[in-house]
């Protein structure tokens, strides 16, 4: 029951009505017992007006999503160091009015791959996309066993930006990374015929027309053994999914990560567990009907 001392959280972002985080994060505040309920605002207002909205209503948590992962980080007095490092955020805690800024995205989709494919090898990973979900992924690899990161984005005005950060993860966390405009097409051939984990984290997917982010030729190309992952769940199975399942590789979509980090931000939130396994359940169900 909704009471005067329910807790509010939500998704902040544009799209945000396909979102699964409320059936997540409420069967989490059910689990545990605690007074709070999770809902979507779709939105397209500024940061600024969003990060007054939290401590006006006195929201307790955000997530969020595009636009808003690069954009809201000046808006909120706190910043976790990886939140620092990859220049984006996920999740926003009301601390009695001071906002805290993280990013569970990397470690949610890191640990949604070792759930999914735990003898995967991922020393030698491409990564489709600069973006904040794409930065967070980037910033935590080195944790997870991934030992060059090649990255290729669209050559446009954030590129210097992009490779400056990139330089500076690979700094702080002791991994080789690689940056390039996907119109080289001879570093992309080169870089794909030797990958162990090719993520696209671009929103190619997500698009009414549905696009690829590389030539689907390349996929076939590309050796049998390498995980195509999407960080893209809605839909289940991009196109890129599907071209890489019909050439036989082994894939993984957006659905894991979107429950580990979604885990994690629970616990920052709450300081509980979140039991996934339940959630994992009932996504299955839910994607049946």
């Amino acid at each position: 029951m909704i009471t005067g001392e329910t807790l509010l959280y939500g998704l902040v972002a544009h799209p945000a009505h396909h979102s699964l985080s409320p059936l997540i994060h409420n069967m989490g505040f059910d689990q545990q017992a605690i007074n709070a309920r999770y809902v979507v605002f779709d939105s397209q207002s500024q940061p600024a007006a969003v990060s007054q909205a939290i401590d006006t209503l006195g929201i307790a948590g955000i997530n969020l999503s595009m636009p808003y992962k690069q954009t809201m980080r000046p808006f909120v007095d706190t910043l976790s160091p990886s939140a620092q490092l990859s220049g984006a955020i996920n999740t926003i805690k009301n601390d009695n009015g001071r906002l805290i800024g993280i990013n569970t995205d990397g470690d949610g989709f890191w640990r949604a791959l070792q759930q999914a494919s735990p003898m995967q090898n991922r020393a030698q990973t491409v990564i489709l996309g600069a973006g904040g979900a794409a930065l967070a992924v980037i910033e935590a690899a080195a944790s997870y066993g991934v030992q060059t990161l090649t990255v290729f984005k669209r050559a446009n005005q954030t590129y210097p930006q992009v490779a400056k950060r990139l330089a500076k993860i690979a700094t702080t966390r002791h991994i080789t990374i690689n940056l390039y405009p996907f119109d080289d097409e001879v570093a992309l051939q080169q870089t794909l015929a030797t990958t162990d984990c090719l993520i696209n984290a671009t929103n190619l997917g997500m698009q009414a027309t549905p696009g690829f982010p590389i030539a689907p030729r390349l996929i076939a190309q590309i050796p049998s053994a390498c995980l195509c992952a999407d960080l893209i769940y809605a839909p289940r199975e991009t196109a890129f999914l599907k071209t890489a399942r019909l050439t036989n590789h082994p894939t993984l979509n957006g659905l894991g990560m979107l429950v580990e980090q979604a885990a994690l931000s629970f616990e920052f939130w709450t300081g509980k567990t979140l039991v996934t396994a339940p959630i994992y359940a009932a996504l299955t169900e839910e994607n049946k009907q």
